[in-house]
């Protein structure tokens, strides 16, 4: 028996997810991957929503503000290959809103079931790359720091969230399956995001934590789902503790934490340094409504800025430094009422919207407008939403019908 046409594009889309892990080279196989999805989806299979047209309203006219931006720097190479790729992020953004939107809970299983699976990959090559197993620490490590197939620790750290947070999630319900293997795969994700010394990825991720502990908590229906929320909690919190313990434990891993454990290192402190070059950059900023163009930044401060809302408006002019703004707004509004509304994808909206938010605000310190890990998530956030306010349009229709 053959496969259907719906089998085939479940399974293009979980090859899509489970080659993220390899970024090294560009495009990357996900990339690749995106193209010959699209493809299998040309005419069917997607639920265009009216409900996600500020999505694509405010990703068009950022990105606009980027090419119009990029016309004063139009023979900069770089600069047009960052121009190419911000349109790749918001059309990936783009087709996950309406691909979520036709099937959350089939669709959404099967990204998580491919992106964990990745991130256990990528996990487990950055710690072999950090201890330096086989040789592989050239290739896994960069600064003594887990980099795995990431051209940076960073990215790499936050890639991990995610899906570290939505094994969490599955052990709070009761829902993960193959709760040993997933156990393994947690604290090996775990490890290789600590062992990534990115402090920014640290926080982001304990904050995505404990909003999705803090959130199913309370919009649980169920007494005895909140006392399995509280035990295992306070059971991760003591594995967590003994995980920490026994990675701290080696001398110089110690050390690095010790280093970099400190919200403000030498080179963001400073008339010159990260939050000093910011500073002196949104004067000329708001004399330019084109902005400097795309990766200018970086060639007049001799940094890149570091915080991706000053980035909107350096590299995509006023009007998509606007567009930015308002997108990750509407986006909170939007990710909120999915997170509150009783529907059957209700949790996929927990755990897309903490470590959504997380990021954002990781945005203040770091440039995250080329992170595919974010716009899918971004595209995620506003599909469940799309698909939720369809599901209460149901509902309220068919009670009225009733009635």
């Amino acid at each position: 028996m053959g496969l259907t046409l719906a089998q085939v594009r479940a399974i293009l889309v979980w090859l899509m997810f489970a080659s993220s892990f390899y970024v090294a080279i560009e495009p990357a196989p996900s990339d690749l991957l995106f193209l010959v999805v699209l493809a299998c989806f040309f005419g069917s299979g997607l639920t265009i929503t009216a409900t996600a047209v500020p999505l694509v309203v405010f990703l068009l006219l950022y990105n606009l503000g980027g090419l119009i931006s990029f016309l004063q720097v139009a023979d900069d190479e770089r600069a047009r290959m960052f121009v190419i790729t911000s349109f790749y992020m918001a059309f990936s953004a783009i087709f996950l809103a309406f691909y979520v939107a036709y099937d959350p809970l089939r669709r959404m299983a099967v990204i998580k079931n491919a992106l964990v699976i990745a991130a256990v990959t990528a996990a487990l090559l950055g710690i072999l790359g950090y201890f330096d197993v086989a040789g592989l620490g050239g290739a896994f490590s960069q600064s003594m720091r887990a980099a795995s197939t990431f051209k940076d620790s960073n990215v790499f750290a936050t890639y991990l969230i995610f899906p570290g947070v939505m094994l969490v999630q599955g052990f709070l319900l009761g829902t993960q399956r193959q709760k040993f293997i997933s156990l393994i795969g947690l604290f090996t994700i775990l490890a290789a995001l600590f062992l990534a010394f990115s402090r920014g990825a640290w926080i982001s991720f304990l904050a995505s934590a404990l909003m999705v502990v803090g959130l199913n908590f309370l919009l649980t229906p169920a007494a005895q789902t909140r006392r399995r929320i509280l035990l295992i909690t306070v059971s991760g919190a003591i594995g967590l503790v003994v995980l920490l313990a026994i990675l701290l434990s080696v001398e110089g891993i110690r050390d690095l934490f010790l280093d970099r454990f400190t919200l403000v290192k030498d080179y963001d402190a400073g008339e010159r340094g990260r939050f000093g070059n910011q500073l002196n950059s949104i004067p000329l900023l708001l004399e330019l409504p084109l902005g400097f163009g795309p990766i200018q930044f970086a060639k007049i401060y001799g940094m890149a800025p570091h915080n991706v809302y000053i980035n909107a408006f350096a590299s995509y002019g006023w009007l998509g430094g606007i567009s930015y703004f308002l997108l990750m707004i509407s986006t909170v509004i939007i990710g909120f009422k999915a997170v509150l509304m009783r529907t059957p994808w209700q949790n996929w909206a927990i755990v897309v919207f903490c470590p959504l938010v997380a990021t954002m605000f990781q945005g203040v310190q770091i440039d995250t407008d080329h992170w595919r890990h974010f716009f899918w998530m971004l595209g995620m956030m506003w599909g469940l939403f799309a698909a939720s306010m369809q599901h209460r349009y149901f509902n309220q229709d068919s009670n009225s019908s009733v009635s």
